[in-house]
């Protein structure tokens, strides 16, 4: 579980980096509430503070990265989910809703994989790229999920090592 978080903190703070918008950690910017701390989800308020969506050094993300892919055994064994890729333009386009404060990844089986025999939903299939993907859902400063044009969230994640465009080597460059 513990290599999931490194993994997904890692991911997030690239796909939030891509995204080209930076987190507002001024707790007095609006009028919203603010709760600072890191492990509270649904709230009434906006997450902020020194532990939450903050910027990291390229060193730092390495190194929580070379971490992860220590735990899983790469390069000797290339099995494991290194990353999960979305489309930037997409994240832009359902980050330009003002309501979102929050852009939430959820952990998640892909459909896919579901569909393909009776016997799997909610089995465990650890990091395992052809089975495994994350959901992005826009969350408004009460902690309800703000739907995009489709009426939904999104999905199709691109797992790596089966598309590993960038960072086939496991590093940030």
């Amino acid at each position: 579980m513990k290599s999931a978080f490194l993994f997904l903190s890692a991911v997030a703070f690239c796909m939030v980096l891509s995204c080209n918008r930076q987190a507002n950690t001024d707790p007095g910017a609006d009028a919203t509430p603010v709760k600072a701390t890191s492990g509270v989800s649904n709230s009434n308020s906006r997450i902020v503070g020194a532990e939450f969506s903050q910027p990291i050094s390229l060193d730092t993300a390495n190194r929580m990265i070379t971490s992860y892919l220590n735990s899983v055994n790469y390069p000797q064994m290339d099995t494991a989910v290194r990353s999960l890729a979305f489309n930037a333009d997409t994240l832009r386009s359902y980050l330009n809703d003002a309501r979102i404060t929050s852009l939430e990844f959820v952990l998640a089986h892909q459909l896919s994989y579901l569909n393909g025999g009776s016997n799997r939903f909610g089995k465990n299939i650890g990091m395992k790229p052809g089975a495994l993907t994350i959901i992005a859902v826009g969350l408004d400063n009460n902690g309800a999920v703000v739907r995009n044009s489709s009426n939904g969230v999104y999905e199709h994640a691109m797992p790596c090592p089966t598309n590993c465009p960038n960072i086939a080597d496991g590093f940030l460059h």
